[in-house]
């Protein structure tokens, strides 16, 4: 099978000199530095100013692209792409009664992942809005400091340095994962969160993703999550996700980790079937995918000795408007449509969050007993 490659992010260091228009999704954004080292960051800061995006000495190459698609100018002089985004932009803002996001860096992640065929961007989407509808609990609805305490729990975070290809590379430890904690949908959850953070980046969404999975310390009550239910709505979302290409690298995997794998093997996409490589403990063939310089010591690499958890995690946590302003959208209604017209979707919506409360108290109960 493919691993999962990990991304990292530079800490922004904002520029509050100076400020722009604010960008259709309706968040601040901040500046960073470029180190030269195709560290691309992503620009949209807590509440932040952003920078006059004429200043792209003082932006990375991601920071630009956020900046400058505030303004209408992601691709300037590019007149065919912007005519397509904006052709894209009357299809979504049209799809139904909720509010959709529809800036223009959203719509060119769906863009590029579809080699600029509008129609097919357009279907892309309208399946995502549909998979969302019917399994709302697989995707994030609570404002970001509520992730937190799962975020430090450090089973994904995507790395500060790109592979060897370019690639954002995203990490899932799973031997940090506790059952008694964290669902399914949990970890779903977090999956969205890092990816909203590497496809704010037009490098990533040409270049595409690694996502590194180390199984060293993975329990095999774990395996209790691969149900045919969570497989199916799993392996939807993921085959869903704007992005061309997404390799997946697999290392301290044993034999019968391996086994107990090739019963969800049959149920993949073969989409990600073909992505899936395992490289046991042998770093040479990992560093052959990879490459050496995105990674600590401790996979071989020479990114530092291990991985600086607080600094990772802090990239994406230093983003709390932006990610808190997307919460709305899919949710929301337009203001002309009644309420009443979609009770039968907001009573559902909170009868899952009323689930998951009792699935929660009743987990940590269990593990207060222990």
């Amino acid at each position: 099978m493919p691993p999962i490659e990990v991304l990292q992010q530079q800490k922004p260091k904002p520029d509050q000199s100076k400020k722009m228009p604010a960008a259709k999704i309706g968040t601040k954004m901040a500046t960073g530095d470029d180190d030269d080292n195709n560290n691309n960051t992503c620009s949209i800061a807590k509440g932040k100013p952003t920078a006059n995006i004429s200043e792209v000495n003082l932006l990375t190459d991601s920071e630009t692209r956020i900046a400058t698609a505030a303004t209408g100018e992601l691709f300037p002089g590019e007149e065919h792409k912007l005519n397509k985004l904006e052709a894209l932009r009357n299809l979504v803002e049209n799809h139904d009664d909720f509010v959709r996001r529809s800036d223009d860096l959203f719509l060119s992640r769906f863009l590029i992942c579809c080699d600029w065929n509008v129609d097919d961007a357009y279907q892309r989407m309208c399946k995502l809005f549909k998979l969302k509808r019917e399994y709302p609990d697989w995707f994030t609805h609570k404002p970001l400091a509520d992730y937190e305490p799962i975020l430090k729990r450090n089973i994904k975070f995507v790395l500060d340095k790109r592979d060897k290809n370019g690639r954002r590379v995203f990490v899932s430890r799973m031997g940090n994962l506790d059952i008694n904690v964290s669902s399914a949908t949990d970890l779903a959850h977090l999956d969205e969160l890092w990816v909203e953070f590497m496809l704010n980046e037009v490098d990533t969404l040409e270049k595409g993703v690694s996502c590194l999975i180390d199984m060293s310390g993975y329990s095999l009550k774990s395996l209790r999550y691969l149900t045919p239910s969570n497989i199916r709505i799993g392996t939807q979302k993921a085959d869903l996700l704007p992005l061309k290409h997404m390799e997946f690298h697999v290392v301290n995997s044993s034999a019968f980790l391996n086994a107990a794998l090739a019963i969800l093997y049959p149920m993949l996409s073969k989409q990600i079937k073909e992505q899936v490589h395992f490289h046991y403990s042998n770093w040479d063939s990992l560093h052959s995918a990879l490459g050496k310089e995105c990674l600590p010591a401790e996979y071989g690499g020479t990114n530092g000795a291990t991985f600086d958890f607080e600094k990772l995690n802090r990239q994406l946590l230093d983003l709390e408007a932006h990610y808190d302003g997307l919460l709305k959208y899919g949710y929301e209604l337009k203001p002309h449509v009644d309420p009443a017209k979609h009770a039968a979707f907001y009573q559902n919506l909170e009868k899952i969050k009323s689930s998951r409360r009792k699935t929660k108290c009743k987990k940590q109960d269990e593990v207060v007993e222990e």
